[in-house]
């Protein structure tokens, strides 16, 4: 599965939608669910979590929508390095200044940072497009290390 447009169409359906079940059927790994506490008291209700965590890929669906998709490009927390494209190339080759070559200037930027809670920061950059967002963490090396896109439906 190569096909970054896949990802893109399947945000903002529900579930069952074809866009969905059709990106989903093309993932070659169980899928495993999970949902956010009944503690966190989230007034649009819990987050489900569509996790495939070989292929370094994490659905996270609200209200019955398809919200964002987490591309795990370096191996974190149980989950192993997304080895397919980001963007139509290779998620692993992509470096920071590639992306803004390729993309232009970012609608929003955040240098990397140590917080006193949450402990150190990815330096991240924000793009907004129409029906998305897409959000870029990268190592302290440059490379990509996560990217996230999110629905804007």
């Amino acid at each position: 599965m190569n096909s970054w447009s896949y990802f893109v169409r399947a945000l903002g359906h529900g579930e069952d939608a074809e866009a969905v079940t059709e990106l989903l059927r093309k993932i070659e790994e169980p899928l495993v669910v999970s949902e956010t506490p009944d503690s966190y008291n989230d007034p649009e209700g819990k987050t489900k979590f569509y996790i495939f965590a070989k292929s370094g890929l994490e659905f996270g669906f609200r209200s019955g929508r398809l919200n964002h998709i987490h591309f795990f490009v370096q191996r974190h927390e149980g989950y192993s390095a997304y080895k397919a494209d980001v963007l139509d190339r290779q998620a692993q080759t992509w470096r920071i200044q590639d992306v803004i070559a390729a993309l232009g200037p970012p609608d929003y930027e955040v240098p990397s940072k140590f917080d006193t809670l949450i402990g150190y920061v990815q330096h991240w950059i924000k793009y907004e497009f129409k029906t998305h967002s897409l959000r870029m963490e990268f190592s302290e090396d440059g490379c990509l290390w996560k990217a996230t896109l999110i629905s804007s439906q």
